[in-house]
């Protein structure tokens, strides 16, 4: 990975990534394995940095008695070149999770905008309603005409009063 990648990565702060897209699960977890992924391949390539590569032949002629062993290893060793590696899978799944990246993060976006419209509207018609001192019945039987047929149904019926109203405000009336 290039400086530019590593410095990016290291920059990034995790904590605040999860906490953003506590919401969305599989962002979040796709996440946590490219982070990890990224972290074994780092620990990994330090490692093969630090190892020491020489071999002292001159050190097992000494102590083996078979040196002509110690001379075809010797040539084997020099004769192994590091080979390239074909990183064109590699690329194509960092692609792939890149797109799958950027398309939920397109959704969530979207959702987002959906969320805030929605709450927008709310707050405009939570502005531009009447008090309720201001209502008048007329007002009432507009938003809810039920109401006028369960009200000459319990008139029919000489119920004058309604259930459950005593009980949620009761009488003060001294007996």
């Amino acid at each position: 990975m290039s400086t530019t990648g590593r410095k990016f990565l290291t920059s990034i702060n995790w904590p605040v990534v999860s906490s953003v897209l506590s919401k969305h699960t599989e962002i979040t977890k796709s996440l946590g394995v490219f982070r990890k992924g990224y972290e074994e391949a780092e620990r990994q390539l330090v490692q093969l940095k630090d190892a020491d590569r020489a071999i002292d032949f001159a050190h097992y002629r000494r102590v083996l008695k078979n040196t002509e062993i110690v001379d075809k290893l010797e040539k084997m060793a020099k004769a192994q070149k590091a080979t390239k590696v074909d990183l064109a899978s590699q690329l194509a799944t960092i692609s792939a999770f890149e797109a799958k990246a950027v398309a939920s993060a397109e959704l969530y976006v979207k959702e987002t905008e959906a969320n805030l419209a929605d709450l927008n509207e709310t707050v405009t018609n939570i502005e531009q309603t009447r008090p309720v001192t201001q209502l008048t019945v007329d007002d009432v039987v507009k938003a809810k005409p039920e109401i006028v047929t369960r009200t000459e149904e319990m008139v029919k019926n000489g119920q004058f009063t309604v259930d459950g109203y005593d009980e949620k405000f009761p009488s003060l009336v001294m007996i």
